[in-house]
This record gives C-alpha cells, sequence and structure tokens, in this order.
C-alpha cells in the first residue's frame, strides 16, 4: 500500500507523543518517585512504537522499543531511576525527533551508539545506578520477572470463592475467556467498587495505523480504569494480527456513557459496543444455573442498551484540518464580507422592506460565519509555551544555573497564524533571560538572593490583544553600560546615547547588532535575537515594550493581535486617500482648535486632558503632497505605541470598518515601514492599513 499520504499524519500525531513523552520525563527529573510520569512516558512510547513499526520506520519503532523496555523495567523495580538514565533518555527523545523530521531519510541518524547505552542499562542493571547512593538489592531484580511470564497456580478453595464471588455469566461469556488470573484480577477491583465492562471496538475499514489506534484506545482506558484483557491479545494486537475490531474487558468507576464517549472521540473508531461483564441478576445470586446463562446476558444487553438510550452518548468528533485549507476558507469570507459591504453600499439608494431584511439576513449570517472560521484557527498557547520546559532546564544546565521557569495563562487562545510566527521570538527572549538576566548561584547568594532563578512566562487577554510577559528576577539592564556598548559598537555617536532616556537606552537591546556580551557562544553574543523577536512581532501587527529595574530583573511584553486576518479599523482620509487605523491602535479622535498646538524642540504639543500630546500630521508622515491650509479645526485621532500616546492629524473621520488585511507580498512594498497590509474596500478601491508600530 502507498504510505506516502499517511506520513504527514503519522509526523503530527508523533511530534505530539514526543512532546507528551519530554513534558512527562520533566516532571520525572523533579519528582524521581511519581511512578505515573513513567506510566504516562511508557503509553506513549508504546503507541509511538506502534506507529512506527506499521508507517515501516523501523529505526524509530527499534529506538522507542529500547526507551519502553526501561521504563517497564523502573515501573517494575527491576532498576532505580538516576539522572544518568533521566539523560540518556533525553538525548533518546532529540534523536527520535531529528528521525520524525528527517522521515525520508532515516539512515541520515547513527543510534547504534544509543541502542548500545540503553542495552547496557538493562543488561547491567547495576552499571546504571552506579551513582545511586542506595542501590537496589541484586536479589530484588533477580527476583523480579515481567507479570506476563507469571504462572499463577490457585489452589482449588481459592479457585473456588473466586469463581462464586464473579458472576457465572463473566466465567462463560461466549465472545472472551477469562482465566483465574483475570477472575482474581476482577474481584479485586470489584472490591473497590469499579465497574467490570466487555467493549467491543470496530475501526474504519480504511484505517491504516490499526495498532496505533488500538493503542491509544487501550491508553485512554488505562487512564480512568485498569485494562484486565484484550482479545486478540495486546501483542496480536501490536502486530496488526486482527481484522477491523478488537475487545477489551476493562475496569473503571466512569459511566459507560463517558467511557464510550471517550473512545468514540479517537480518530477512525467508526463504532463502540459496550456491555456489563455481568447483569444485576447475576451479581445478586453468585449460584446461576448453566441454563440461566442466555436469560441473564439478555437482560445485561437490555440494561446497556437502555442505560446508552439515556446517557445520549453520541458528541461530535474532531478531525484535524491543514492550515492551508483553514487560510483558503478565511481568504473565501474575506471576499464574502467585501462582497456583503458593496450590497449594503448598493441598496443605501433604493428603498425596498424586502431588500434590507434580506441584507440584514445576509448580514447576520456573514458575521456567524466569520465567527465560526475565526474560532477554528484559534488554538490554546500550550502548543507554543509546552516546547520551552525541555529548552530551558537543557540551556539551565549548560550555563551551571538553577532555574525554575513558571508557566501562566496556557488555555489562552491565539490565530494559528499568530501563533506560528511568535515561536522563535520567545525562543530569544526566554534564552536572553537564562542567559543574560539570571545571574549563577554564586552571584545571587552574594547578593541576598535564592540559588534559584526565576524565569516567568505568563499570557494574558486585554481587550483584543494577547500579552505575553517574559520576566526575570535577575541582575536586571543598566542603561548606563547599554549606552557604552551602543557607542562601542558604533550604533551611536557618544553624544546621540548621552541624550537618551533610561527607557529609550533599554531599547537599544533591539538594534541590530546590538549584545553586551564580549565572546560569542551558541546562546548569545552576536546580536541578533532580540533585533529578529521585534521585527516578527512588529510585522504581526504587535508591539514589544522591555521594562528592568537593576538588581530585581527585567520583563519584556509583547503585545499581540488575536487574530492578523479580519480587524476592526478606523476608516479615515488624509491628502484625499483613504486609510485605515487598526482600532487596537486607537485610543480615542478628538477635535481641537490649530490655535492651541504649541511648539517644544520642534515638535508639535498640544495639552490634551492633562497630558502633553505629541501631534503628527498624517500627510507629511505619508509624505503626500497637499496643498497649504490653515484650517480652525482640526482632527485628531490619538494612538498608543507601548504605552505612549501620539495625536495624529486627519482631514475627516469615516468611522469604523471591519477588514480583510491583505498581505504585501512585493518584496519593494513588504521594505516599506508604516503599512501592515492593504484592504478591498466595499467600492472596489484599495485602502492601505497603517502600521502604528512602525510609522511613528
Amino acid at each position: 500500500m502507498e504510505m506516502s499520504e499517511y506520513k504527514e499524519l503519522f509526523k503530527v500525531e508523533s511530534e505530539e507523543h514526543l512532546q507528551q513523552l519530554n513534558e512527562a520525563l520533566l516532571g520525572l527529573e523533579q519528582n524521581p518517585n511519581d511512578m505515573e510520569y513513567i506510566n504516562n512516558m511508557f503509553r506513549s512510547a508504546h503507541t509511538l512504537k506502534g506507529m512506527s513499526a506499521t508507517m515501516g520506520f523501523n529505526t524509530i519503532a527499534e529506538l522507542t522499543h529500547e526507551m519502553e523496555n526501561i521504563m517497564d523495567m523502573i515501573r517494575k523495580s527491576q532498576i532505580t531511576l538516576t539522572e544518568k538514565i533521566i539523560e540518556i533518555q533525553f538525548e533518546c527523545l532529540d534523536t527520535l525527533e531529528i528521525l520524525v523530521e528527517n522521515i525520508d531519510t532515516p539512515d541520515a541518524v547513527d543510534v547504534s551508539t544509543l541502542q548500545a547505552k540503553l542495552h547496557n542499562i538493562m543488561v547491567s542493571p547495576s552499571t546504571a545506578q552506579e551513582a545511586m547512593a542506595a542501590p537496589t538489592p541484586v536479589t530484588k531484580i533477580k527476583d523480579s520477572t515481567p507479570v506476563k511470564n507469571i504462572n499463577i497456580e490457585i489452589p482449588p478453595t481459592q479457585s473456588t470463592n473466586v469463581t462464586q464471588a464473579v458472576p457465572y455469566k463473566a466465567v462463560m461469556n461466549k465472545e472472551i475467556e477469562l482465566n483465574q488470573e483475570d477472575l482474581a484480577e476482577i474481584q479485586h477491583v470489584r472490591e473497590n467498587g469499579q465497574e467490570v465492562l466487555i467493549i467491543k471496538v470496530f475501526l474504519d475499514e480504511s484505517c491504516v495505523l490499526k495498532a496505533a489506534r488500538s493503542n491509544m484506545v487501550l491508553m485512554n482506558l488505562d487512564k480512568v480504569g485498569k485494562v484486565i484483557k484484550t482479545k486478540p491479545a495486546e501483542k496480536e494486537l501490536e502486530e496488526e494480527k486482527f481484522d477491523f475490531s478488537f475487545m477489551v474487558v476493562a475496569a473503571t468507576s466512569e459511566s459507560m456513557g463517558s467511557i464510550q464517549q471517550k473512545i468514540e472521540n479517537i480518530s477512525e473508531v467508526k463504532k463502540v459496543e459496550i456491555t456489563p461483564l455481568y447483569s444485576q441478576e447475576g451479581d445478586a445470586d453468585a449460584h446461576v444455573e448453566e441454563g440461566a446463562h442466555e436469560k441473564t446476558s439478555d437482560a445485561g444487553n437490555k440494561n446497556a442498551i437502555q442505560q446508552k438510550k439515556n446517557e445520549s452518548v453520541k458528541t461530535g468528533q474532531s478531525i484535524r484540518v491543514n492550515i492551508e485549507r483553514l487560510d483558503n476558507l478565511m481568504n473565501l469570507v474575506g471576499e464574502l464580507i467585501i462582497n456583503k459591504i458593496r450590497l449594503n453600499q448598493l441598496a443605501t439608494g433604493i428603498k425596498s422592506k424586502d431588500l434590507e431584511e434580506a441584507l440584514g439576513t445576509l448580514d447576520r449570517l456573514t458575521n456567524e460565519i466569520q465567527t465560526e472560521v475565526m474560532e477554528s484557527r484559534m488554538v490554546p498557547i500550550d502548543q507554543i509555551f509546552s516546547r520551552f520546559p525541555r529548552m530551558v532546564r537543557d540551556l539551565a544546565k549548560s550555563e551551571g544555573k538553577q532555574i525554575n521557569l513558571v508557566i501562566e495563562g496556557k488555555e489562552i487562545e491565539l490565530d494559528r497564524t499568530v501563533l506560528d510566527e511568535i515561536g522563535d521570538p520567545l525562543v530569544h527572549l526566554l534564552r536572553n533571560a537564562v542567559d543574560h538576566g539570571v545571574e549563577s548561584s554564586e552571584e545571587r547568594a552574594k547578593a541576598g538572593k535564592s540559588p534559584e532563578g526565576l524565569v516567568r512566562l505568563a499570557a494574558s487577554r486585554q481587550r483584543n490583544t494577547v500579552l505575553i510577559e517574559v520576566q526575570d528576577d535577575g541582575k536586571g539592564m543598566d542603561p548606563a553600560k547599554l549606552r557604552d556598548v551602543a557607542v562601542k559598537k558604533g550604533l551611536m555617536s557618544k553624544e546621540e546615547a548621552a541624550k537618551l532616556s533610561d527607557e529609550e537606552a533599554l531599547n537599544l537591546i533591539f538594534l541590530p547588532g546590538f549584545s553586551t556580551n564580549t565572546v560569542i557562544t551558541d546562546v548569545s553574543g552576536r546580536g541578533v535575537g532580540m533585533d529578529v523577536a521585534k521585527t516578527k512581532i512588529e510585522s504581526l501587527g504587535g508591539n514589544v515594550s522591555v521594562r528592568s529595574v537593576m538588581g530585581e530583573g527585567s520583563i519584556v511584553t509583547l503585545q499581540l493581535p488575536l487574530t492578523i486576518a479580519i480587524i476592526q479599523s478606523l476608516m479615515i482620509k488624509t491628502a484625499g486617500e483613504t486609510y485605515a487605523i487598526p482600532l487596537n491602535n486607537v485610543v480615542r479622535d478628538v477635535g481641537i482648535k490649530s490655535k492651541d498646538i504649541k511648539t517644544i524642540e520642534g515638535q508639535e504639543v498640544i495639552l490634551l486632558r492633562g497630558e502633553v500630546l505629541p501631534l503628527l500630521r498624517l500627510d507629511n508622515l505619508l509624505d503626500c503632497h497637499v496643498e497649504e491650509n490653515n484650517k480652525e479645526n482640526l482632527i485628531v485621532v490619538v494612538v498608543e505605541k507601548m504605552g505612549n500616546h501620539f495625536g495624529f492629524v486627519v482631514d475627516e473621520l469615516l468611522g469604523q470598518q471591519e477588514v480583510i488585511i491583505k498581505s504585501l507580498d512585493s518584496k519593494v512594498l513588504r521594505s516599506v515601514k508604516g503599512f501592515a497590509g492593504a484592504t478591498i474596500l466595499g467600492d472596489g478601491t484599495v485602502c492601505l492599513i497603517l502600521d502604528i508600530g512602525t510609522l511613528v
């Protein structure tokens, strides 16, 4: 079968499992005694192994299998977790990420050395535990045998008790056979108040990754209970030795409706049938005649069917959609909105009640479609934030620093396009915080601080924008030192640097080529990181600001739009041309008298509500040639940039309007500062959208 069409799906799902493995391993490093992290890693590795084997990516499958064996031995107390094992597992994850990324060239990475390290741990556990103060006794390792290889012999009296404790239907179920081990396990879980269910799962006949889907079902069941038995056996499921259906006997405290929903939400699961392993009649009387089995089964099935009806378990399923499809859909919605505005303009001179009603309905439906499309593009910011704990951990170890990374606001949602673009800027900001911001443990001790430095990454909503803060409790930035560095690197003269305020001096870190490091390292010193971050954020229509206090630390704040596809704008006219100002940047609009304008050091200003407001003639900023006019009354649009207010003097206000942003694809146009893009108005004319971040 041609597998190329499934490669992208495999890569996406593999990246998710690798991220889960990274998160679990980070948690395990902090809490070595919490075996839930090991269990989570085992599930993810097991699924990744099955998927890789199915797709024929044997290198990934073999390496994942070795990792899985190590985790299984830790889980069964055959070896003890050490720092060495954790480092090797991290090394495995890094290698797997490279293999998944270069899926078409599996031989590009040699994993033999890594496999040898893992094999040495398995065959010689004592070697892997040399760093432990109290290594696990050899006898414990020797006596510990994998559960699947243990044959439990239950004495006749115990066997009788077990059989009587478990309803007769469970013993005689025709579809799945239960041995004494299974029965003992069933008795144990029932004593703990759990329900035992028979779950039959049917996969779509188009499903290629059957092993992966079956493993995801077992993982979901493990999270809410315990898998007792499968048909076929788990090994055969793993090797895909089954058609398109399989059975599971599982114990859980959750309802059948909840279980069915969890399984049906897995991709390519066609249908799920759930029945109790035993009926209420069987539970009340364990001593059931063999001939009564069919009656008990029927009663159990009827109860299950009725319970399914009552619980209304059918829910919507999720599917993966390529971002290009969402982009195309957003473009079509944009064209629809433009035509809606055009229709409204054409209808202004026509008096028709029916036409007004039709346009009103069209307006409502268009708005609803727009909202749905925009919501479908919104994804939690955690998709980006979840990458950083591992990065900060590795960087801190290489720098010899102790770092506590605190992440807040992971549930905040952003447009997928915006989210994809902010990863690199955040990498630069976090690396800067760890490398430049947080001091070494010795320096912190001298300053009376905790040896462990704090780096905080927080997201929050503010009106129609998202704020992301990268904060550290390090030494802070010295404005005087920043001025000296700028002069030494030839970025400005000594006189220009002396005129800078402390706040302006802090913004020097965003200049191309600026760096306070005298030695170039793998982390910093080239002076490109902060410049790249600022350029990228401003290209998205956002802003970057920095605050710092000597001895206390620094905060870099990113202000980002929720979406860059459709925005609310204030339409203005100046020099005979129409422009759009994003409403996020607009504070207010006011009328002023020209006689009230003052000049300070060549800059026009006006006193407005107790604030000295700098005035900018928009026609001059845009280099528009207009005839000199001496209007007595002027219109001013007050805008905000990084907490500072400016007033644009414009000719006319046209009102608010929703506009569709079209990017300036031409290389020439993209290099022109002051414009975030363009839009098409209802009458077909092109209107430029002002970028306040680069215009002022």
